[in-house]
Parts: structure tokens; sequence; C-alpha cells
């Protein structure tokens, strides 16, 4: 069973990797800066004594970055259409 820092921690990460995927003006960006964010937050928080081990740590905040940035894509390509409909 995941234990409610893990579950709570995932949920900050597919926060903000979807405002970073938001905000970025290309992928790759939005990758790399997401990709840094879900390994450091993984170390810092088996480092701190947070969580046992890193592999189920990286896995569970790599899951939640990749549904955040894709969010984070859609919302704004969705929101991209909808102004080129309006003009």
């Amino acid at each position: 069973m995941i234990d409610l820092f893990a579950l709570t921690s995932a949920f900050a990460i597919l926060c903000v990797s979807a405002l970073v995927a938001f905000m970025a003006t290309q992928i790759f960006t939005a990758v790399l800066i997401i990709g840094a964010v879900v390994v450091l937050a993984a170390v810092a928080a088996v480092n701190f004594g947070w969580f046992e081990g890193i592999a189920p740590l990286l896995v569970i905040y790599a899951n939640s970055g990749l549904m955040g940035c894709l969010a984070g894509i859609l919302l704004a390509r969705y929101i991209a259409a909808g102004r080129n409909d309006e003009a």
C-alpha cells in the first residue's frame, strides 16, 4: 500500500509538472525541467529519510510527472485552439 507521503508528494509533482508544461514554450524544455524536478525530489525524499527506497518513489514521481506534463500540454493546446476559433 502506498504511504501518505508518497501520495501527497506525487500530487504536488503532478501539479508542478502541469504548471511547467503549461507555461513552457517548447515540450523539450518542459520535459527537461520536469525530469530534473522528479529526480531531485526523489533523491531529497530518500536522503531526508521520508521514504525508504528510491526506485519505487522514482517510479511514482515519474508517472505523476508524465501525467501532469500531458495535462498541461493538452490544456495549453485547448486554450490555444479556443483563441484561434475566436479570431
